[in-house]
């Protein structure tokens, strides 16, 4: 009996009997109970998170919260730039300046423009209004202004425009501003290019492209000229000297007649209906004091005057008709 009481004995322990350094676990695997110092200082942290702490802020003092914007800590706001004006959603007073378009004169009979880039990264484009229409107009390529309020007769200087092909655009320049014609158009770098807008059979209105470039290899004391017939279509004229000789026949409505060489000086010309007797020569160069020919002729439409100097290059348009209010007439021009 005695030797059974020594072998219960371990059923008697005390507690300081499960005191050790570190805490130990019952056979049952549960953990010990804490005390109650333990107790108060789990209820003293937050959310009991035993050991974690909360984000620290970084340096700065900026909080490191849970309330900071998106929690993208560390992120800056937007800084005004240069010249203290504030960058902030909706202000666009700096980074999308308001665009002002450039108002070109008309400008009949001005001279090449001066001041282009001619560069061969650019081309030099003018235009001319020559529709018999009684409202003026307003002429943009991609946005840009290159006529405004350009009326029947008038053409503007050449300015400056990027090698590729490119929209222009024919708005009225009062009321309603609808758009009239709107094309595209290739443009080719270092070339010079004048636009026509015409009237059309069908009572609308069409665009030419003209190409202002040629006659290059003159001789000495001599120039250029050419004939342009934007009048009216079925149109056919002859261009004539007073000595009764042909310089252009039968230009047709739209055509370009190619340069001729003329010796430097001041011609008078006229303009007759396409005659169709097939005797009377064109001259293959204009020179001063033709004899007359005096070969049969149509009775004159119109007569004009053009100087031309040694090393320009000159165009005359033939506008309107007999018929409209704007009559009949020509504009010759520089090149």
């Amino acid at each position: 009996m005695a030797e059974n009481n020594t072998n219960n004995s371990s059923a008697h322990l005390s507690p300081e009997d499960y005191e050790t350094d570190s805490p130990g676990f019952p056979d049952s695997g549960s953990a010990p109970y804490p005390d109650t110092a333990d107790m108060n200082a789990q209820a003293s942290m937050p959310n009991n998170d035993y050991g974690i702490s909360l984000p620290v802020a970084p340096e700065g003092g900026i909080p490191a919260y849970n309330g900071y914007p998106a929690n993208d800590y560390g992120l800056t706001t937007p800084v005004a730039p240069e010249g203290g004006i504030p960058a902030y959603p909706g202000n666009t007073s700096w980074s999308n300046p308001p665009v002002i378009l450039p108002v070109f004169p008309s400008c009949p009979g001005c001279v090449p423009c001066t001041s282009c880039n001619s560069s061969a990264v650019n081309a030099q484009v003018r235009f001319l209004n020559a529709s018999t229409n009684t409202f003026p107009v307003n002429v943009t390529i991609d946005n840009t202004n290159y006529a405004a309020n350009a009326r029947f007769g008038t053409i503007s200087q050449y300015n400056p425009l990027s090698d590729g092909f490119h929209t222009v655009t024919v708005r009225r320049a009062s009321g309603l501003r609808t758009i009239l014609l709107q094309q595209s158009f290739p443009f080719s770098a270092g070339q010079k290019y004048t636009l026509v807008l015409v009237d059309t059979a069908a009572g609308g209105l069409a665009m030419s492209q003209i190409s202002d470039v040629g006659c290059t290899n003159m001789n000495y004391n001599t120039g250029c000229y050419r004939v342009a017939n934007m009048s009216y279509s079925g149109s056919s004229y002859d261009v004539m000297l007073y000595s009764h000789d042909a310089v252009f026949r039968n230009v047709g409505f739209r055509e370009v007649t190619s340069y001729k060489q003329a010796m430097a000086g001041s011609y008078q010309f006229y303009i007759t209906g396409a005659n169709t007797f097939s005797v009377i020569r064109e001259l293959p160069i204009i020179v001063i004091g033709t004899l007359p020919s005096g070969n049969s002729y149509n009775e004159p439409l119109v007569s004009y005057q053009a100087d031309i100097s040694a090393g320009g290059r000159y165009t005359s348009y033939l506008l309107g008709n007999t018929w409209s209010d704007m009559g009949f007439r020509v504009l010759t021009v520089a090149d």
